[in-house]
C-alpha cells in the first residue's frame, strides 16, 4: 500500500524521500523562473507588473500549503497506524475542501484586485498589465490549491516519486506553452503576459488528472460521499488554518517589502522580483526536506517512534548547513552572468547582483527555521509553528528591513533581511538543544491528540 517509514535506517529513508523531491521542487520553481525569463523578454514594465503579482500568488499558494500540511499530517498518521480506509477518507475529504477553498479565494481575490495592487504601490501604468495576468490566474487558482493538496496526500503515503514526476511534467508543459502563448506562433496570436497565465492553468489541469487517476487506482481516493464530511473539514481546518497563516506570513511580509522597494523605482521592483524568484531555487534542497520530513515524522508519530523523529531532524539540520554554504558560494561566484540573463539594464543588473551577494548566505537561518516548523506541523502542533514564524517575520524580518531601508536605502533592506534570517536560525538551534534536553516533552507529545 505505502512505504513504511517507521522501520529501517533513518538516513537512507531521508535520502530516498528527499532526492525525488529535489527534482520535483526544482520543477516548481523552474516553472516560475521560466515565466519570469520569457516575460522579461517583453521589457522591464511587464517584468515589474508580474513582480507585483508575486506576493498575491504566493499568498494563495501558501494558503493551499497550509491545507496540504494538515492533510499530510492526518494521512501520514493514518498510514503509520496501518489504517488504509482512514487514509482514503482523509485524502478524499481534503480534496473536496481544497476545491471549495480554491473557488472562494479566487473569487475574493478577483474582486479585491484593484485594492490589493494599489496597496502594494503599483503605478497606474502597470495596472492594466497586472490585470491581464491576474484576471486569468485568480479565476483558475482552484487548480493550484487542489494540486498542492493532492501532492501532499501522495507524499504522506511515503511516495515522493509520483509528486516529483507530476511537478516536472507540469513545468515541462508550462515551458513549452509559455513562448507559444506569450509571443504567438503561426495562427496562435501573441497574448503577452496573459499567455503566461493560460499556460500555467493548462499545466495544473494536466497534473491534477494524472495524480487523481493514480490515487483512484490504488484505492486511496473515492468521489463517493463517506459521511462526517463537516467533522473532517473541521479537523483539517483546525490544523490547516494555523499552518496556512504560518505560510501566508511570508507573502504578507514580502508584500510589505515590495511596497518599500517600489519607492526606489521600477528598476528596483523588477530586480527584486528576480531575486524573489531566485530565492526558492537557492532553497530547493531545504524545501525538499520540508516536503520529505512530514511523511517520515507523521508515520513515526502514528507509530510512537519519537526518537526517530528527533534523529531525523538533527540529521537534516547538519546536512543543510553545509549545503547552503555551497549554494551561497555558487550564487556569489555567478552573480554577474545570472543578472545579465534577466536584464540588459545596468541598474537592474546591479541590484540583482547586490541581492545575490548579501541574501543567500543568510538562507542557513531560513533552513533551520523551515525544517523545524515542518517537523512541528507534522506533529500536529501547527500553532507552535505559527508563533515561530510570527517571531521570524514580524518581530525580526520586517523591523530589521525597515531599519536598513531607513538608514541605507535599498541595499539596507537586503542587509536587514539577512541579519534577521541569521538571528532566527540561531534561536531555532538553541531551542532544539533545549527541547532535546527535556524529558517531559516526549510524554506530552505522545499523549497529545
Amino acid at each position: 500500500m505505502t512505504n513504511d517509514l517507521t522501520k529501517g535506517p533513518i538516513g537512507i529513508w531521508l535520502a530516498k524521500l528527499t532526492a525525488p523531491m529535489v527534482l520535483g521542487i526544482f520543477a516548481i520553481f523552474l516553472f516560475n523562473l521560466v515565466d519570469t525569463y520569457f516575460i522579461s523578454l517583453l521589457g522591464t514594465a511587464p517584468l515589474a507588473a508580474v513582480s507585483f503579482t508575486f506576493p498575491i500568488t504566493m499568498l494563495v499558494m501558501n494558503l493551499a500549503i497550509g491545507l496540504s500540511i494538515s492533510t499530510g499530517a492526518v494521512v501520514a498518521k493514518a498510514v503509520g497506524s496501518q489504517n488504509k480506509q482512514h487514509a482514503q477518507y482523509w485524502i478524499s475529504t481534503s480534496i473536496f475542501l481544497a476545491c471549495l477553498l480554491g473557488v472562494i479565494v479566487g473569487g475574493v481575490g478577483y474582486y479585491l484586485q484593484p485594492w490589493m495592487f494599489d496597496l502594494l504601490g503599483a503605478s497606474i501604468d502597470l495596472l492594466p498589465l497586472i490585470h491581464e495576468y491576474m484576471d486569468i490566474w485568480l479565476l483558475g487558482c482552484v487548480g493550484l490549491v487542489v494540486l498542492i493538496v493532492i501532492n501532499a496526500s501522495v507524499r504522506a503515503t511515503g511516495n515522493t516519486k509520483l509528486p516529483s514526476l507530476v511537478m516536472l511534467l507540469s513545468a515541462l508543459i508550462n515551458g513549452i506553452l509559455d513562448p507559444i502563448l506569450i509571443f504567438g506562433v503561426g495562427p496562435i496570436p501573441s497574448l503577452g503576459i496573459q499567455g503566461a497565465a493560460i499556460a500555467t492553468l493548462v499545466s495544473w489541469l494536466v497534473a491534477i488528472v494524472w495524480v487523481c487517476r493514480s490515487l483512484v487506482s490504488k484505492q486511496l481516493l473515492t468521489f463517493r460521499y463517506q459521511g462526517s464530511t463537516l467533522h473532517a473539514w473541521n479537523r483539517l481546518l483546525s490544523l490547516g488554518l494555523p499552518a496556512a497563516l504560518t505560510n501566508m506570513l511570508g507573502p504578507i511580509s514580502n508584500a510589505v517589502l515590495v511596497s518599500w522597494v517600489a519607492v526606489h523605482g521600477t528598476e528596483a521592483v523588477a530586480a527584486y522580483g528576480v531575486g524573489s524568484r531566485l530565492e526558492p531555487i537557492a532553497l530547493i534542497v531545504v524545501m525538499a526536506f520540508t516536503a520529505s520530513l512530514p511523511p517520515f515524522v507523521g508515520q513515526n508519530f502514528g507509530a510512537g517512534n519519537i526518537h526517530r523523529i528527533e534523529h531525523a531532524l538533527l540529521t537534516s539540520m547538519k546536512f543543510l548547513v553545509g549545503w547552503q554554504l555551497l549554494v551561497y558560494a555558487l550564487l556569489a561566484l555567478f552573480a554577474h552572468p545570472i543578472s545579465s540573463l534577466f536584464s540588459d539594464e545596468p541598474e537592474v543588473r546591479s541590484i540583482i547582483q547586490s541581492f545575490l551577494y548579501i541574501m543567500p548566505l543568510s538562507y542557513i537561518g531560513i533552513a533551520m527555521s523551515l525544517v523545524a516548523t515542518a517537523t512541528i506541523n507534522a506533529l500536529h502542533k501547527t500553532k507552535v509553528s505559527l508563533n515561530i514564524n510570527i517571531l521570524r517575520l514580524f518581530i525580526l524580518y520586517i523591523p530589521c528591513a525597515w531599519i536598513g531601508d531607513h538608514f541605507f536605502g535599498l541595499i539596507g533592506i537586503f542587509w536587514g533581511c539577512a541579519i534577521a534570517n541569521v538571528i532566527i536560525g540561531v534561536i531555532i538551534v538553541l531551542l532544539f538543544k533545549k527541547v532535546r534536553s527535556s524529558e517531559a516533552w516526549q510524554a506530552k507529545l505522545i499523549t497529545s491528540p
